[in-house]
């Protein structure tokens, strides 16, 4: 059960958390947190390996659970409610203290109980039948899974139509539904065809909008617009126009994904939001509704998969590492795939399942009796899901169950999902290794069952962002209620003894009841009453509530972790000031505050003694100078890796000494140029990896900027308004002997001609020049930037020719070029069928034009006359802006 390792791993975490407190002792022998860390390890150790338990066995397990939460709740309360208290009544502590232990000690002499009673069981069933006891599952060692997304095994003649569809047929504006039950494939099908080369050559644009049962279409039209780099301001008859103006005489495609219902179509009002100008443009609509599939036209009506495709899926997910099937599990894997009803969602999670199980075959059967029959298909798809969740170790059940918190079919980012683990008590403590990464290999696990799909990735293959399948979501919240574990509120109801929240609706001050013992606060929607904090004592994660930096209510949560705030906006004022008792929130690891634009947070002094932070977000804040650490009690904050957005950050040696260990900068620099803020220093960030410098101008900050000393580690670097000429950009960064990743924005590098310097960029991945409208001549070969993978241009108006040299780099990838020069443009197409003569076949080049469609036209007659359009791995697309 998710509750019980969820409680324990917690309640670990905050004894660790003891002994860091600024304020407080705590009066506590060492012989009671032996004791009690001691138990806490002990029944650790138990849910990892007594877990998976089932059967006739399962509801004794669940009730041990149970009281195992209690147990460790109970003694999570008492640190908590003496941290928030202090020191004023500390035998009334003690006293509850003990019975704490004495609870703990209790459970550990029930538990051992328990497993001298099963391990009996166990050896007499084996010496009879000779069956071996299925294994606590190990950790997965897969390196590779087909993504949900690309998978379309059984799908080819679901495709060919498809594609059919979108290219031939009227030119007339045609609308293409593709109906199906949930987890049938739709999205899969969509996304195929959306990305299948031929379909990108033969529509100008190509937009996606998820539209999802939470339906808006302020959200659609803001996805299309994002599509195309286009503009979301304004009123929705505002946003609709620019949209229709933005594809007038365009042939595009649209795909909406997962439209619910007939009223949300017509309120979208094609008509009037996709121009039809005869060119054989196409909307795609993907369905589970058959009403609305059959109110749109001529439909592709997905299915389930036969016996043969059902299992080549199976075991395309099962057996990744191996052959196939091994001969003795076939007919137990068999069964089980035919359980799954030919529903693709369903094998795929399980197969994802048993590529990280046992092949022992006692295992697998045990397995195949668990799913249970069921006349709805819907149900039965999710007694199948729900094998997966009852089979999962025990440490990544807390953390599956919090993603229902996230609204259907958003784009989770990955940092985020961390934070919430880690201040949620989710991620266990290892020595010397931090949360950040052990909540990553956590996240990978769950990948490699399939249990979540990747959005997104970054230059090294790390996650970005991942969604979770609304099936999976659905099961997901259904097992956190059941265990009453997460209780996710859509409609009104009064909140009582939940210890985690999260609201999806409209919230009334009276909602949650007066003394709740809630830990975990999530506002999805609307606003929840900050005034009411004063009652929920023992909060600390809460997240996307809007408030001012003047309500004490929430800086005398003093066990908070996670703060997460949209700042009210109030009219004529541009700075916000951190209240000082900030500081009270000594545990607190992750400060996010979302500001209207143009303004300003000012942090107090106090915020440097904030030793347990990790992450500072705020956009834009304003730290004041530390005062000198006292040697005989340093106040270093060696947890904190991530500090964004930071105005005018004076590099002292002394702050250097506070933050050894942070990861991530952004810094900004307006006003004066001033060595006050010690540049130099900047080298001192032995552990820094991401940089990002902005300035307010192109030429007073240069030699600032050249002055900057920039740390060895460094692998990701984003220059904005610097002015330095591109022989100085060279001096600067070009021997970093770890940056795979530089951004020039903005005016960062002046000058007209670039000539780079063979053994400079030597591990250089991804080059992104962007708005260094100067530049001319770039002297670029491929000796220069020996290992680049990605290359951008942008607004590059006066660039006469793209180096034709950098198509020689063997690891290069994508070029992509954004509003650039008609030559240099050319001369980059030239370069591509260069390297297809060549044989080099994966270099791909993406151009984008600004314009309207007679630009377009006359751009594309230029480019026949040179013969340069057969290329497949050509892609030309028109914006609006």
């Amino acid at each position: 059960m998710a509750a019980a390792f969820s409680a324990l791993v917690s309640l670990q975490n905050n004894i660790l958390l003891v002994d860091n407190h600024p304020n407080h002792t705590f009066p506590f022998e060492k012989e009671q947190i032996n004791s009690l860390s001691n138990n806490v390890f002990f029944l650790l150790n138990f849910m990892e390996s007594y877990d998976n338990s089932h059967g006739s066995r399962r509801e004794t397990a669940e009730a041990l659970e149970m009281r195992i939460v209690c147990a460790a709740q109970v003694a999570e309360d008492v640190i908590e409610a003496h941290i928030r208290c202090g020191n004023t009544r500390p035998s009334r502590f003690l006293l509850d203290l003990h019975k704490a232990i004495q609870g703990m000690d209790y459970m550990r002499r029930k538990v051992t109980q328990r497993m001298d009673y099963i391990r009996t069981k166990t050896l007499n069933v084996r010496v009879r039948s000779g069956m071996l006891e299925p294994p606590t599952h190990s950790s997965t060692t897969a390196q590779s899974t087909p993504l949900l997304t690309s998978s379309m095994v059984g799908f080819d003649d679901f495709l060919n139509k498809l594609l059919d569809l979108l290219i031939r047929g009227p030119l007339s504006r045609r609308v293409i539904p593709i109906e199906g039950m949930g987890g049938i494939g739709k999205t899969t099908l969509a996304i195929n065809a959306y990305k299948n080369p031929y379909i990108v050559q033969h529509f100008d644009v190509c937009l996606w909008a998820t539209i999802s049962q939470e339906y808006s279409i302020q959200k659609v039209l803001a996805q299309l617009l994002s599509c195309m780099r286009g503009s979301t301001t304004g009123t929705v008859g505002e946003v609709r126009e620019r949209l229709y103006k933005s594809l007038f005489g365009l042939r595009y495609l649209i795909v909406l994904d997962d439209m619910w219902n007939l009223e949300d179509w017509d309120d979208m009002n094609v008509k009037s939001l996709f121009p039809d100008t005869n060119n054989g443009s196409r909307v795609v609509v993907t369905t589970r509704n058959a009403d609305v599939a059959n109110h749109l036209g001529d439909l592709v009506e997905m299915g389930f998969l036969d016996e043969d495709y059902s299992w080549h899926l199976f075991c395309q997910n099962a057996f990744a590492e191996q052959q196939g099937c091994p001969l003795e599990l076939e007919e137990t894997a068999k069964k089980i795939v035919a359980r799954c009803k030919g529903l693709p969602l369903a094998i795929v999670v399980v197969g994802g399942h048993f590529r990280n199980s046992t092949m022992a075959l006692s295992y697998w059967e045990n397995v195949a009796q668990s799913i249970l029959y069921s006349t709805d298909i819907d149900e039965q798809c999710l007694n199948v899901l729900s094998l997966s969740y009852r089979y999962l170790p025990a440490h990544l059940k807390p953390c599956f169950l919090l993603l229902g918190a996230f609204l259907e079919d958003e784009e989770i980012n990955v940092k985020d999902v961390f934070k919430l683990w880690i201040a949620e008590g989710f991620i266990e403590h290892f020595d010397d290794i931090r949360f950040e990464d052990v909540a990553a290999y956590y996240l990978w696990e769950l990948l490699m069952r399939n249990l979540i799909f990747v959005v997104m990735v970054d230059y090294m293959g790390n996650v970005l962002t991942f969604k979770v399948h609304d099936l999976v979501r659905e099961m997901c919240q259904q097992t956190a209620k059941k265990e009453k574990f997460l209780p996710v509120f859509e409609t009104s109801g009064t909140m009582m003894r939940e210890r985690q929240i999260v609201i999806n609706r409209e919230v009334n001050s009276e909602t949650i009841t007066f003394d709740a013992p809630v830990r975990c606060l999530i506002c999805n929607k609307g606003c929840y009453g900050i005034n009411n904090l004063y009652n929920l004592k023992l909060l600390r994660t809460l997240s996307k509530v809007v408030s001012t930096l003047t309500s004490e209510s929430i800086f005398q949560q003093v066990n908070l972790r996670y703060l997460k705030i949209y700042l009210a906006y109030i009219p004529s004022q541009v700075l916000h000031y951190l209240p000082s008792s900030i500081s009270l929130l000594w545990n607190l690891q992750t400060l996010t505050i979302i500001l209207p634009d143009q303004s300003k947070v000012i942090a107090p002094y106090g915020i440097w003694e904030m030793l347990q932070l990790r992450h500072i977000e705020v956009d834009t804040i304003c730290l004041v100078d530390p005062l000198p650490v006292d040697e005989a009690n340093e106040l270093v904050m060696r947890n904190l890796y991530t500090l964004l957005k930071v105005e005018n950050f004076r590099l002292s040696e002394e702050v250097c000494k506070r933050i050894p260990n942070v990861r991530q900068l952004e810094l900004s620099y307006c006003d004066e140029v001033s060595s006050y803020y010690c540049p130099r220093n900047l080298g001192c960030l032995h552990q820094l990896q991401y940089l990002s410098l902005k300035f307010d101008g192109n030429s007073k900050w240069r030699e600032f900027a050249m002055s900057l000393t920039f740390p060895s580690c460094l692998r990701e670097l984003r220059l904005f308004s610097c002015g330095v000429d591109w022989e100085e950009l060279t001096m600067m960064v070009g021997s970093l002997p770890h940056l795979e990743k530089l951004s020039l924005l903005q005016n960062s590098v002046i000058g007209s001609v670039w000539t780079p310097v063979e053994g400079k960029f030597c591990h250089l991945k991804i080059l992104t020049i962007d708005g260094c409208g100067d530049l001319v001549c770039w002297n670029a070969d491929n000796s220069h930037f020996p290992v680049l993978k990605y290359l951008y241009l942008r607004d590059l108006c006066k660039l006469i020719e793209f180096p034709s040299s950098l198509g020689e780099i063997a690891t290069l990838e994508q070029i992509e070029l954004r509003f650039c020069s008609a030559s240099s443009t050319i001369s980059a197409m030239r370069t591509l069928v260069e390297q297809e003569e060549l044989a080099n076949e994966s270099l791909q080049l993406s151009v984008y034009f600004r314009g309207d469609e007679e630009t377009m036209e006359s751009f594309k007659n230029e480019i026949r006359e040179e013969g340069l359009t057969s290329s497949t791995n050509l892609s030309l697309r028109l914006l609006s802006s």
